[in-house]
């Protein structure tokens, strides 16, 4: 065979992937054939490529080899040569494999871009909403860009993260008389009714009317003490003068836990609302079958219980108040202001958000005849007395003792209970402490 002729047999050998068996020296004239498994790869320049699908990183240029790992869609790969039959040979996290060049693209770099976000967005590990999710940013965040990837989604960072979002949701910032990014705060809230207007004027046209209490996406300061704001899905502009910042308001990241804290500092997430809520079998105030009867059902089991236990001791009690939801947590909130002001109303109710009536696991009780009802003449009868020494062995709770305002934020509250669980309850009343003192945390 001449060497030209093999050199056209390797390469079909290499491209078919046929298995040769030498039988004896010069059988087929190929003495100096070497097979070591390695496929015949093309060298090519070191080039970036990414998943469009998720996709398998196998031992060799073929379905039929082993799998070395399993890559999501968004994965940069390191493309060190081609393979046969539109395989390509490649470098992940210190392995070397092949993959299929159907199911990659090369990876253009670009120049990078600034993009701001049109709603509440989700930044996630990959292009894909089956991804997990890195952080969860609000409408008008900058992010920055600097590659577009598979399926209309891009890759962005923000914050030192990196992760990737849906185009549909983020568009090119070109404006560079943006106003400038809001000061840090978590949380903003209105301390007065507030209308929402589309300048920052109040010549603007009134978008809508907030209620005292209400928290705000503030995303930028404005001229003349306005701030621009987000509001349901629209833009538009307030007075600082009725807004306040709450910094270092948190959003809890364990609302289902039945330990959760909330207090003034930590927040249930928007809109939260528990999953098992029944309604309580217990004696009410009243006789209407409303939200206020429900609690969480490991609570409502145990406040039952308590009831009854009570009841056997000489004791009895009604239920005033249990589970509230964010908006009528809002109205209530809201209306306290509007009698006493912002400051006053936040001494004795909690804002939307931070109430543990929203939780599901706190209720308000008072006496068998209704009287004192979430007033301070509960305090010192021998139903708040008999509460003091016993509810722990029910799992709750007084959540808000005597003494402790600076700790807890709200005044001596004898009637308001929290189930947090028979050994937390036990612990807690033994050491005299509060739930933020229980945790360490404020």
């Amino acid at each position: 065979m001449t060497e030209v002729n093999k050199q056209r047999f390797y390469k079909k050998l290499a491209v078919t992937g046929l298995a040769v068996t030498l039988v004896g020296a010069g059988t087929l004239g190929l003495q100096s054939l070497h097979f070591t498994g390695e496929p015949m790869v093309s060298s090519a320049a070191t080039e970036t490529y990414t998943a469009t699908a998720n996709l398998n990183i196998r031992s060799g240029p073929s379905t039929s080899n082993a799998i070395i790992a399993t890559v999501k869609q968004g994965t940069q790969l390191t493309v060190v040569g081609q393979a046969a039959s539109g395989w390509l040979k490649v470098s992940y996290q210190g392995k070397t494999g092949y993959v299929s060049s159907q199911y990659v693209k090369k990876s253009v770099s670009s120049t990078t871009k600034t993009y701001v976000t049109t709603a509440n967005l989700n930044i996630r590990s990959g292009p894909s909403t089956s991804s997990t999710i890195v952080v969860t940013v609000k409408q008008g965040t900058q992010l920055t860009s600097t590659e577009q990837a598979a399926n209309g989604w891009l890759k962005v960072s923000y914050q030192g993260k990196t992760g990737y979002v849906s185009t549909q949701y983020v568009k090119e910032s070109t404006d560079s008389s943006e106003p400038a990014p809001a000061p840090a705060a978590s949380v903003y809230v209105a301390t007065a009714n507030l209308n929402v207007r589309t300048t920052a004027s109040t010549s603007g046209a009134v978008m809508a009317t907030l209620k005292a209490g209400t928290q705000l996406d503030v995303t930028a300061k404005a001229a003349n003490g306005w701030l621009k704001i987000t509001y349901q899905g629209k833009v538009g502009y307030v007075s600082g003068q009725y807004v306040r910042a709450l910094a270092g308001m948190k959003v809890v990241s364990n609302p289902e836990s039945i330990q959760v804290v909330v207090n003034k500092q930590n927040k249930l997430p928007e809109n939260y609302v528990p999953k098992d809520l029944v309604y309580t079998t217990i004696p009410f105030t009243f006789k209407e079958q409303t939200e206020k009867k429900k609690m969480r059902s490991e609570a409502a089991a145990a406040i039952a219980q308590l009831f009854a236990g009570a009841k056997k001791q000489g004791v009895t009690l009604l239920g005033v108040s249990a589970y509230r939801s964010h908006a009528t947590q809002s109205t209530l909130f809201s209306s306290y202001v509007q009698r006493d002001g912002y400051d006053k109303a936040a001494t004795y109710s909690a804002l939307p958000g931070t109430s543990e009536h929203e939780t599901g696991l706190g209720i308000d009780v008072t006496k068998g005849d209704g009287t004192c009802a979430a007033q301070d003449c509960f305090g010192g009868t021998k139903e708040a007395t008999w509460l003091d020494a016993h509810a722990a062995e029910y799992g709750f709770i007084i959540r808000y003792p005597k003494g402790k305002d600076a700790v807890t934020g709200y005044k001596y509250e004898p009637w308001h209970l929290r189930y947090v669980g028979k050994p937390v309850a036990q612990a807690i009343k033994s050491k005299g402490i509060t739930l933020e003192e229980y945790y360490g945390i404020k």
